[in-house]
């Protein structure tokens, strides 16, 4: 499989011209075989009908990218419904942007708006399927004391149907926080288990982190439903696979549901589910309130996670995973899996949020080759990719040689 993400919202979507849009798709078939067309929401009904029409002529199989709890323009996430953190107050968003902003996948208003929207999508009878993104809790890496969650009034309901007491296990791991129970607390984000020295907070972190994995799974089950019922096929968007319990993606679980699963392999971001952005998160929290200094932290993160990670901030930033680190962590989400695991690279620039370079992509992409993926989603936006790029995918993924179009 090799799949492409067009068209991702933005202020400019709607000023984009048919022909350049058509052409840039046109451009990339001829360099590379693509499977699926992986179409943005928000897209203006002209564009869209226009690249159905081309991912038909290409052979490419034409799916929505549909992002789930952040909203979409026209299911627009209500603040009531907003994720509640540990300290009790509403998760803001990466920047207060919208798109970060995620609301609580237990609240019913937020089930019922999600599951009429996604009947209409499914009455204009467009899309022969659905790639499901930002269905999972927000990434409490950059504020673990504040954003982890949720622990609205709709999650102590469904806990408690559970035989959990939500508010107990809120109140247990607020008390456990100090300087070891910090470090216990990360350590429980990446591993997805309590550490076994801290048996104050172990009970209550297992049970809330396996709450939060049943809450994602139910959610991602409902969502599914319909789609199943009318025979589309189903992708999924997930965090890479060290980092899913942090959002509570339990790929095993969501393998159930899904057709095949995309792990945000993105080795070279500095942003939401980047893994530099997010393992930075975690090592500025411990080396700003434990024992711990910067090299320390980012060396404990790196054995938690077992793969090695740079020595300082700045070299995490500017040179992200190793290309040895990244194939690792490809080849443990695709033995997590029990569908096709495909593995999600980013191929845009975007300053301050990527740092790309030729040489840095041919050894990734040599490294994703041998991974054992089931193939490539390249992302996110092909309309900022240079043409360039795919052919370094063609020539080295693919093992073709270049176009002499595009040397």
């Amino acid at each position: 499989m090799l799949s492409i993400q067009y068209l991702e919202d933005s202020p400019t979507l709607h000023q984009l011209d048919r022909k350049q849009v058509i052409n840039k798709l046109r451009l990339a078939a001829e360099i590379l075989p693509f499977t699926h067309l992986l179409i943005g929401w928000n897209v203006p009904p002209h564009l869209l009908e226009a690249c159905r029409t081309e991912a038909d002529r290409l052979g490419m199989r034409f799916l929505r990218w549909h992002p789930l709890l952040t909203g979409d323009a026209v299911f627009q996430p209500q603040p009531a419904w907003q994720i509640i953190g540990l300290s009790g107050h509403q998760v803001k968003g990466y920047r207060d942007m919208p798109e970060f902003t995620f609301v609580c996948p237990n609240h019913p208003e937020v089930q019922e708006a999600l599951c009429h929207r996604l009947e209409n999508l499914l009455c204009q009878g467009l899309y022969q399927g659905f790639f499901l993104d930002r269905a999972r809790f927000p990434s409490p890496a950059a504020d673990p004391l504040n954003d982890l969650g949720c622990f609205c009034e709709h999650c102590q309901r469904k806990a408690a149907v559970e035989g959990l007491d939500l508010p107990k296990i809120q109140a247990e791991i607020s008390q456990t926080l100090d300087e070891n129970g910090r470090i216990s607390l990360i350590y429980a984000l990446l591993t997805g288990k309590a550490h076994p020295e801290n048996s104050d907070q172990s009970d209550a972190i297992n049970q809330f982190l396996l709450f939060r994995k049943s809450s994602v799974g139910d959610f991602l089950a409902m969502v599914a439903r319909p789609l199943r019922e009318a025979h589309l096929e189903i992708g999924l968007d997930c965090f890479s696979a060290s980092l899913t319990h942090m959002v509570g993606q339990d790929l095993p679980r969501l393998s159930e549901l899904v057709d095949w699963i995309k792990l945000m392999a993105y080795a070279h971001t500095f942003a939401p589910a980047g893994i530099p952005y997010e393992c930075f998160g975690l090592a500025h929290f411990l080396s700003t309130t434990t024992r711990l200094d910067e090299g320390q932290s980012l060396d404990w993160i790196g054995a938690s996670l077992r793969f090695r990670l740079p020595t300082s901030y700045t070299a995490l930033e500017k040179n992200g995973l190793s290309t040895f680190s990244l194939e690792q962590e490809v080849r443990r989400g695709v033995a997590a899996c029990s569908v096709p695991a495909l593995a999600g690279m980013e191929l845009i620039d975007l300053e301050g949020v990527t740092n790309l370079n030729p040489d840095q992509i041919r050894s990734d992409l040599s490294g994703l080759k041998h991974s054992g993926s089931a193939g490539l989603v390249i992302s996110w936006d092909l309309l900022h990719i240079p043409l360039e790029r795919l052919n370094l995918v063609r020539q080295v993924y693919l093992g073709e040689q270049l176009s002499p179009l595009y040397p």
